[in-house]
């Protein structure tokens, strides 16, 4: 028997080595329920925001009449109770917060020969101000009124002038 096994491996050949084949794999399965939870997940989510939608736009047709109300009670409390005229050089109030904000300047006439007061005036700090004082501001008003960054030559010659002025007397310029 040893020899007819023999022989049929000879008759075979070396190509009759065992040859290890992978195992089938079984066709993917499908499974439908997977995706019907996964739909109703979504139909679920869509229906929730869909609510909310509906939720939000009525809240936001109600803010819409209430400022379209409040709108016209406004306009017919200003038809009613209309502001008083400014007269001519009057400021409105936006400009008195904002000069009263540290914002005040010099609007005179500037006198023919400087005097200390109204040098004082256009740097914005008192006759008896000290030298760091006037010097701040001096920086402070020639920033505003630089020629290079759009303010004008005049002006900036002006509180050059008032901080000599000032500074007389001072010690250190």
């Amino acid at each position: 028997m040893s020899s007819l096994l023999l022989r049929a491996a000879r008759r075979a050949g070396p190509r009759a080595t065992l040859r290890r084949r992978p195992l089938p794999t079984p066709p993917a399965r499908h499974d439908s329920t997977t995706a019907l939870v996964v739909a109703g997940i979504a139909v679920g989510a869509g229906g929730i925001a869909y609510k909310a939608a509906v939720h939000l736009s009525g809240q936001a047709e109600e803010s819409l009449k209430a400022a379209r109300e409040a709108a016209a009670k406004a306009a017919e409390e200003r038809k009613q109770n209309p502001e008083p005229k400014k007269k001519d050089g009057e400021k409105s109030s936006f400009a008195t917060w904002f000069d009263s904000a540290g914002r005040r300047h010099y609007e005179g006439p500037f006198e023919s020969p400087m005097t200390r007061r109204e040098a004082a005036l256009i740097l914005g700090v008192r006759e008896t101000a000290t030298a760091k004082r006037i010097k701040d501001a001096h920086r402070r008003m020639t920033r505003i009124n630089h020629p290079d960054l759009g303010g004008s030559a005049f002006l900036t010659a002006k509180v050059n002038e008032a901080k000599e002025m000032l500074m007389k007397g001072k010690g250190d310029d």
